[in-house]
């Protein structure tokens, strides 16, 4: 999935989506939980959101959220619909991997 930055915090998420557009985002690896965080830039300033993974299902930590057979199935649904209920969050564009090899090696 091109939106997984890796293995990087929420401060340097933030670094990298502080001078893109509102509606940019990548998905991370939690430091919090088991499973991931979505870093999401809005007109002011960047949001995280923790994505409970424990069980089959992906969703966001919260009351009342959606939960999905995928990672991929809950951003491309959060691509037509906020994140919260009270919020303007569209998912519109990735920041994900970058050219350089993946981390991911840091995982095994």
């Amino acid at each position: 999935m091109e939106q997984i930055k890796g293995c990087i915090n929420r401060t340097e998420a933030g670094t990298l989506l502080k001078d893109k557009r509102s509606g940019s985002f990548l998905v991370r690896l939690s430091e919090k939980v088991w499973g991931y965080a979505l870093s999401y830039k809005d007109d002011s300033r960047v949001k995280h959101f923790l994505i409970d993974a424990t069980g089959v299902n992906y969703q966001f930590f919260g009351t009342d959220q959606i939960s999905h057979t995928s990672l991929g199935e809950l951003v491309k649904y959060h691509k037509e619909r906020p994140i919260t209920f009270t919020g303007q969050e569209i998912l519109t564009d990735s920041c994900g991997q970058s050219t350089s090899p993946p981390d991911y090696q840091e995982l095994m």
